[in-house]
């Protein structure tokens, strides 16, 4: 298949025409090209993973998420069904998608970690992939390794957090988009319509990559394809949800994130996505910096050498960077306006970001600079992912506890990541201990009572707010017969109790 003329092309200073990868794929009958881009996913995918092994196999839960969803995944071991039995505070895609990873992983210690490492490699690859689509194959690998580094990523891909599938969803809907913009066909759009549902089914906050797919989807007229898409991503959402049971889905997935006490500002929800990139994506925020600043030069000189569209035939548009801004825009007025907005979120922003880099292709020399004076700042801050501490003090003595109890015991705790990695199983309804969750009064010192009473479940254990602010708690463990064996912190505040009267199966 031939392209059109005056397709997405790069206008060398002298006003030759330059095709970009997009352009050589489909017009060139050789290999050459395609061996090349294998081989850079390859070593992508080694690079990404390589980054990610340390985390994967860290002792310790490395986030309050990473926590919750290992001990969701160890409770569908043993036969929790999602919703029904696990809570579940993200979309119907995400624990299925755990349970699978776990399961890829041997159902080992860090089995449930699979889905974050699987998801690094694949966003850093489809990544790559949209970047050939619009820019040379050189910029496509550096904004690939930009993303396989940045510490937003590293923290939801090496660590367990529903973001990093999500991105690869939507990253994915946006790659099968911009091939549909330039050869639209049926596969296309129901692929399209597939992953878009996806995303949303495993996060909703990745919803603003819908507004530039649609526009490509509306521009191409193809309106037998375009309600193939809507279609697919309606239907993706209506199995999952109700696989599950609708009311369960919808009260837990959405209800209980719409009714979280509180409010947030969105000058504050800003100040936040400012230094959580600032801090996390140093070297990211350099490469774009120089971009803008050389595209501005550019753009001031009259310099047409670096356009990369060139005038846009009908049949193309949007034009690529009105997609970019437009999914970039949304993203963050989505995030400011959030309650609450959490730092694991600002990671959803880096797909976009680094294609705009891709697109608009920073020179090389001042690219370069920028990261010879960045990337000491950025090792400072990830050094924690490249090789995370296990337990120390109080927490380590308290996970060796947990470990020295019986075989098949039960343990509950406000942080649920202390009792998957002393290899032992929450409840099902109790794996995730969030604030929200309390706050919210969706969990009471009652509800943690009526599990407790379980005759498998041998320790509680307070170890923040979350569980220390309920005045009732401590007298309702003692009438089920539970005692303090040991308290940590200065304050003494911080509780392990046990029930010696507790009987594993």
């Amino acid at each position: 298949m031939r392209l059109p003329e005056r397709r997405e092309s790069l206008l060398d200073p002298s006003g030759r025409t330059v095709p970009t990868v997009a352009d050589t794929l489909a017009n060139t009958p050789t290999t050459s090209a395609r061996r090349t881009t294998t081989r850079d996913l390859l070593l992508l995918g080694a690079l990404t993973l390589v980054l990610r092994i340390p985390a994967f196999l860290a002792s310790a839960h490395l986030s309050f998420d990473d926590g919750v969803f290992g001990a969701s995944a160890v409770a569908m071991r043993n036969g929790g069904v999602p919703f029904r039995d696990v809570f579940s505070s993200q979309g119907p895609a995400f624990l299925p998608l755990v349970w699978l990873g776990d399961l890829i992983g041997f159902r080992s210690d860090s089995g449930p970690r699979v889905l974050a490492v699987a998801s690094g490699i694949a966003l850093v690859a489809l990544v790559y992939l949209a970047a050939l689509e619009i820019s040379d194959r050189s910029r496509a690998r550096l904004v690939a390794v930009l993303v396989a580094v940045s510490g937003s990523v590293l923290g939801v891909t090496g660590s367990l957090a529903a973001d990093g599938p999500a991105m690869v969803f939507a990253t994915a809907a946006f790659y099968l988009a911009l091939r549909y913009r330039r050869a639209p066909s049926t596969g296309l759009a129901v692929g399209i319509g597939v992953t878009i549902g996806l995303a949303i089914m495993v996060k909703a906050l990745v919803l603003p990559v819908a507004l530039p797919i649609g526009l490509v989807l509306l521009a191409r007229r193809r309106w037998t394809e375009a309600a193939l898409a809507v279609g697919a991503a309606v239907v993706v959402g209506l199995v999952l949800a109700t696989a599950f049971g609708f009311a369960d889905v919808w009260d837990q997935s959405v209800v209980y994130h719409l009714d979280a006490p509180g409010s947030s500002s969105p000058a504050d929800n800003a100040s936040k996505l400012i230094s959580t990139f600032f801090t996390r994506d140093i070297v990211l925020v350099a490469a774009a910096v120089v971009t803008a600043g050389a595209a501005a030069i550019r753009a001031w000189s009259g310099d047409k050498g670096h356009d990369v569209e060139g005038p846009v035939a009908d049949d193309l548009r949007p034009r690529v960077p009105t997609m970019l801004w437009i999914w970039l825009i949304g993203m963050v007025l989505l995030l400011i306006s959030e309650h609450p907005m959490w730092r694991p979120h600002v990671s959803e922003i880096t797909p976009p970001i680094a294609l705009l880099i891709a697109y608009y292709r920073p020179p090389w020399k001042a690219a370069a600079l920028a990261a010879l004076l960045t990337v000491p700042l950025h090792l400072a801050y990830a050094l924690d992912f490249f090789a995370p501490d296990g337990y120390q003090g109080d927490e380590a003595a308290l996970v060796a506890e947990l470990e020295a109890l019986p075989d098949g015991a039960v343990a509950i705790s406000d942080e649920p990541g202390q009792v998957w990695r002393a290899g032992l199983r929450t409840p099902p309804r109790l794996v995730d201990a969030s604030v929200l969750l309390v706050d919210s009064g969706r969990l009471t010192a009652e509800d943690l009572a009526e599990a407790a009473a379980g005759p498998e479940v041998c320790a509680l254990v307070v170890w923040s707010g979350r569980f220390g602010g309920m005045d009732t708690l401590p007298s309702l463990l003692d009438d089920l017969g539970f005692e303090v064996t040991q308290t940590y912190g200065e304050d003494d505040d911080q509780v392990l109790y046990l029930k010696p009267s507790c009987s594993p199966s």
